[in-house]
């Protein structure tokens, strides 16, 4: 009896994913334990291997196509095992070379057929205009990222406007609305290069510029940022922070560890984490998520754990791993597991548990000379912490003018879940943690 393969939940958090690339073709020989294909999360990408010995029979799902946890995406039998919907598979060396094309039928009893506005991948805001405007969502083209169907498609489909696939998807690369084409005939590829040429938009062949194709990474990261900058209304809020009584106590840490021989130090990063840790149990607003369904606000997630995420650069792109549970561990910890998921990070070893469930996320530029910065949300989190470089800056103390180490502090939050008396109470309370680690103890 064939065995289903399905996608994977590989996080708590996981509802979907994607399979990257399949390793085997259909008609290959599979061991339980191989290699079998590579599933990309809205985090990072993971190997999965065979849950069976056989045949690779069918695959039931393109590659890149995003599908919901559970849902078939092939399966495994016998060398010649007859398949519902599908022809036996045949024996390696006359398969295909390639998974199904894109009007291959998926098996009956694996994928209901599609109609109407659930046929394709739709924004929450693209569905709320389809059914304000009456238009068919299954009948659109979608230019945003990964195929979706987004605003913009419905609104043009709204005006009459038709294009091609590939049209509409160049349209949209080069930000030329499709509106501005005439109305009364179909725009195609050749329409779209012709305009790109007029508006000076380099085109392929003007050969003064590289295209560099995006990476899984660089697509994924775009996507988040894209969707909290259209999605969160945040607002942000700004203190210069003195780091003097921060900076004895981080000293005072590290000397007694290097005493004992430890193989880690406390970095800034780690005693922030702690003081937040501590304020976001009394915030719990700041520690806590929007819960939405079809574009509308349906609840409000609070979190009772600490789970704080930062950010680790990497080569084309970066990584935000979390530390759980930080509200219950001490700051040797914290920095033990900061370098063990810094290391992981880096050497491609982070598991998927590791990159899902933040509540709360640190971005310290601190280390790049940077003054100020704004952050982005990390979606679907409340709010995030953006932490810039500490230098010496004339301060007010006691009615004389002394100089200071300040480091600027924003705190960028989620205005529908942190009003401004609220994010503006969290900062300032971090703030006089920082200027007073005693109260901490409080």
């Amino acid at each position: 009896m064939a065995t289903t393969i399905t996608m994977p939940k590989l996080g708590l958090t996981m509802n979907s994913g994607s399979v990257q690339q399949w390793k085997k073709k259909v008609g290959d020989a599979v061991k339980k334990g191989e290699l079998l294909y590579v599933v990309a999360t809205d985090k990072l990408t993971v190997d999965v291997e065979s849950p069976a010995d056989g045949v690779l029979l069918a695959i039931t799902v393109k590659e890149g196509e995003e599908v919901p946890v559970g849902a078939p995406i092939g399966l495994i039998g016998a060398q010649g095992e007859q398949v519902e919907g599908q022809a036996p598979a045949a024996a390696p060396v006359s398969v295909p070379s390639a998974a199904p094309q894109p009007d291959s039928s998926p098996l009956p009893s694996t994928a209901a057929k599609q109609t109407g506005a659930g046929a394709r991948s739709c924004s929450p805001k693209a569905k709320k205009l389809a059914r304000e405007k009456g238009v068919d969502l299954s009948a659109l083209a979608g230019t945003g990222p990964r195929g979706w169907v987004v605003a913009r498609d419905v609104l043009d489909a709204a005006r009459g406007v038709k294009a091609s696939p590939v049209a509409a998807k160049m349209a949209a690369e080069a930000g030329i609305p499709l509106e501005s084409f005439d109305a009364d005939k179909r725009v195609m590829k050749a329409d779209v290069q012709a305009k790109t040429a007029l508006s000076g938009v380099p085109s392929a062949g003007d050969g003064d510029f590289r295209r560099v194709p995006a990476t899984a990474m660089r697509r994924i990261i775009g996507e988040r940022m894209l969707q909290s900058v259209t999605t969160i209304p945040s607002v942000c809020y700004y203190a210069d922070v003195d780091m003097t009584a921060l900076n004895k106590l981080r000293a005072a840490y590290n000397e007694r560890l290097e005493k004992k021989n430890a193989k880690v130090k406390i970095s800034v990063n780690d005693i922030l984490m702690k003081f937040c840790a501590k304020l976001l149990l009394e915030n719990p607003m700041v520690n806590a998520s929007v819960e939405t369904a079809e574009g509308e606000i349906k609840a409000f997630i609070l979190h009772d754990a600490v789970n704080i995420g930062f950010a680790v650069a990497l080569t084309g792109g970066l990584l935000v791993p979390n530390i759980k549970n930080v509200e219950s561990k001490s700051l040797t910890k914290i920095a033990e597991e900061r370098l063990e998921l810094v290391e992981k990070a880096r050497g491609g070893g982070l598991a998927p548990d590791q990159m899902t469930g933040g509540t709360f996320t640190i971005s310290n530029l601190g280390m790049m000379d940077i003054g100020a910065f704004t952050p982005i949300i990390n979606p679907p989190e409340a709010a995030i912490l953006g932490v810039g470089t500490t230098t010496g800056k004339p301060v007010a103390v006691e009615g004389s003018v002394v100089v200071r180490p300040v480091a600027t502090f924003c705190l960028s939050a989620d205005h529908r879940l942190v009003d401004g008396a609220d994010g503006a109470r969290f900062l300032s309370q971090l703030k006089e943690l920082v200027e007073n680690p005693d109260l901490f103890l409080l």
